[in-house]
């Protein structure tokens, strides 16, 4: 059984597990306070298009321009990341966060709503998805897909409890006193938070969880050397058909589910739902999501991901062709359900992938071209569902891209290499000496 660290956390005080554990709550929290409004943008859809007679369609437009910013931004968050580490770049994301959220409560004309919505949050997302990502695999050796699964389960949790609260505070307070409730509330907690982050294990002088009590405490490396062992890295891991193929599967799974929970609220409340039924059929996919987004994981780190993540896209596809026939309460939240499951599994265990496929390295950037392919389907499908809509006047469509766009995304996971070995093992060999992992001394080995 692995030996338990107790080191002392930033305040100052001991604790008795890995802080590998406290970084995982501290993301966690930070994705659900912050990252998750964006994936609550449907429950803004009718109040504004009620009260301001703005379209679905221009309305979903800073959706999509959130999106595209995030997925545009991704692969200059994550170069940041592998340079400057992962906390000064979520510490900006908050800072755009606040901006967004404050801004969106202000707006009276459409591209008010571009702006904030679009441009901020869109900063913000690209500043917490990324390094988010990166600094939990830094911190763990084993038990990374229970990590990150943790992680990802309260990704779908946020939008699930900022769905429902959103949508609660729309119909008792002024739309406006909402969001800045929202910024003011979640910016206030994200600045505690991100005092108590670290980016990686070495900052505050621990291995990461599960590695041998014989390894070295691994210092940073100077800033040249780092960038030598982050361009070396991605070359060899964009080398390989896995990476961009891992890019279009991002893409393919984005389109798919932001097509439902952007226009899943608006298509029920034209079948007569009322906003707050409405929206609670969102909060129960992104509340049944919050088990495979868990278990998904931890399976895949345990059976490998290639399956795991393909049969999660299947399951995300199908479903939404009950779309076509719901029109009572029960049916929608049916739908919800059996939708949830699907949605949770299909992006969670990207980060697991990546660890089978590439191994451990300096991802930053290249989990920043993943996430750019995963922003542009966010962006995609965002605003294809409102296109559809006021060309054919009916969801029907968009319903059938989205299920294309799920078993598409399968179909590319199936004809990918297995995930049982590192498809670039010897990385490092292209490395000078003085830039490549320390490795333990024969004498420490033998001890």
């Amino acid at each position: 059984m692995q030996k338990i660290n107790a080191p002392k956390n930033p305040l100052g005080f001991k604790i008795g597990i890995h802080y590998a554990w406290i970084i995982i709550v501290i993301a966690a929290i930070i994705h659900m306070a912050g990252g998750s409004i964006r994936q609550a943008f449907g429950v803004l859809i009718v109040p504004l298009e009620q009260g301001l007679g703005w379209s679905p369609a221009t309305i979903t437009l800073g959706y999509s321009i959130a999106s595209i910013t995030g997925a545009l931004l991704a692969p200059f968050t994550g170069m940041a990341t592998d340079r400057f580490g992962a906390k000064p770049v979520i510490a900006i994301g908050g800072v755009f966060f606040f901006l967004g959220a404050i801004i969106t409560g202000m707006v009276s004309q459409v591209w008010h709503i571009w702006i904030s919505y679009g441009l901020c949050l869109g900063v913000a997302q690209a500043c917490f998805n990324v390094p988010i990502l990166t600094a939990a695999s830094y911190w763990f050796r084993k038990r990374l897909g229970f990590g990150i699964g943790l992680l990802q389960a309260s990704h779908g949790l946020g939008p699930a409890v900022m769905a429902i609260t959103v949508g609660t505070l729309l119909a008792t307070v002024e739309w406006r006193t909402a969001f800045w409730s929202i910024g003011i509330i979640g910016g206030t907690i994200m600045l505690v938070l991100i005092f108590l982050f670290r980016s990686k294990p070495s900052d505050i002088g621990l291995r990461p969880y599960g590695a041998p009590e014989d390894e070295p405490i691994q210092d940073d490396f100077t800033p040249s050397v780092a960038r030598i062992r982050a361009k070396t890295y991605r070359r060899h891991m964009q080398g390989t058909t896995a990476f961009w193929k891992l890019v279009a599967v991002h893409h393919l799974g984005c389109v798919g589910h932001a097509i439902v929970i952007i226009y899943v609220i608006p298509i029920a409340v034209a079948a007569g739902l009322d906003l707050v039924t409405a929206a609670g059929v969102l909060s129960t996919l992104a509340g049944v999501s919050v088990l495979t987004r868990f278990t998904t994981p931890v399976i895949a780190d345990y059976v490998g991901s290639k399956w795991s993540m393909a049969i999660m896209f299947m399951l995300q596809g199908f479903p939404v062709l009950m779309l076509f026939w719901a029109q009572d309460v029960w049916q929608f939240y049916l739908f919800a359900v059996v939708f949830g499951i699907g949605y949770g599994g299909e992006g969670s265990a990207f980060p697991i992938i990546n660890r089978q496929y590439f191994g451990r390295g300096p991802m930053g950037r290249s989990f920043g071209w993943q996430q750019f392919g995963a922003g542009s389907g966010m962006a995609t499908g965002g605003w294809v569902g409102g296109a559809l809509y006021a060309v054919f006047g009916s969801y029907d469509p968009a319903i059938i891209l989205s299920v294309i766009a799920s078993v598409g995304g399968a179909l590319v996971l199936v004809s990918m290499e297995p995930t049982s070995k590192l498809l670039i093992p010897n990385w490092e060999q292209s490395l000078p000496p003085e830039a490549r992992t320390p490795t333990p001394s024969p004498s420490a080995a033998d001890d």
